[in-house]
């Protein structure tokens, strides 16, 4: 059981203090996840402190490749509709 980090991190370095097994480290291009260290949080949270504050969403995937950050987990708005309005913002 172990969390990843993709590419579209930014490293902002905002996982990296949350996390309680120490298993977030830089590296290039992006954060990553030592898997050996990684305990999703169990036993210390409820939810996993990496994804909880992530403010790229999308970018941080459980063990089966699903991301637990998805679009529209952090902005409250549905993914269609983040959608659309990025479809709009675009084709100004």
């Amino acid at each position: 059981m172990a969390l990843t980090i993709i590419e579209g991190c930014v490293n902002c370095w905002a996982c990296v203090p949350v996390c309680p097994s120490e298993a977030i480290y830089e590296a290039q291009p992006h954060f990553l996840i030592d898997a050996r260290k990684c305990t999703e949080c169990e036993g210390d949270h409820a939810l996993p402190q990496c994804a909880s504050i992530c403010p790229i969403e999308g970018v941080i995937l459980n063990a089966v490749g699903e991301a637990i950050n998805p679009p529209g987990s952090l902005t409250g708005i549905p993914p269609e509709r983040m959608a659309e309005v990025m479809a709009e913002l675009q084709s100004h």
